[in-house]
């Protein structure tokens, strides 16, 4: 099982202007239970075109039941996020290594139960689009050599920084 890592203090692009804050509902998100610093993503239509972005404020659930994403795109935040690429229903079917460029996306099935809402997987376990949340770009600290991450034999859970779309 793989325990969740607290990623709400590292948030690498703050240039002047360019931040979106976006309030939401908590009834409109995917997960109505945001978490500071997760990803997000807002329930609407089309499947795949969601909205997505980092949760900044989660409010409170009994006097400001209203979540303020981070939607801008460029903005890197650090996300856990899963090498899986293909399901078969519930269960992971393949994984391949994370690497520099790599497009990740909202997939809420990915590890719900460790609180991983990224992947490399294109489709959900229901076999539906998942909407494109960013891509893996190098952290502050890091260098190439930090890559690739996990592999092609199993599923794994990494810290990635991630470029939002």
């Amino acid at each position: 099982m793989v325990t969740r890592t607290t990623t709400y203090d590292y948030e690498q692009s703050s240039e002047s202007g360019r931040e979106r804050m976006v309030p939401v509902p908590w009834t409109r998100l995917n997960d109505v239970t945001p978490t500071l610093a997760d990803p997000a993503m807002v329930t609407g239509l089309p499947v795949g075109t969601q909205i997505t972005g980092t949760v900044i404020n989660p409010g409170v659930a009994v006097t400001d039941p209203v979540v303020v994403l981070n939607t801008s795109p460029g903005a890197v935040f650090r996300h856990n996020v899963r090498n899986v690429i293909t399901w078969n229903v519930a269960v992971e079917l393949a994984w391949r290594a994370m690497n520099i460029g790599d497009v990740v996306y909202y997939d809420y099935t990915s590890d719900a139960t460790n609180g991983v809402k990224l992947s490399t997987s294109p489709l959900n376990q229901a076999g539906t689009a998942n909407p494109i949340f960013g891509n893996i770009v190098l952290m502050q600290d890091e260098t190439s050599a930090s890559y690739p991450k996990g592999t092609a034999i199993g599923g794994s859970t990494h810290v990635c920084a991630v470029m939002q779309a």
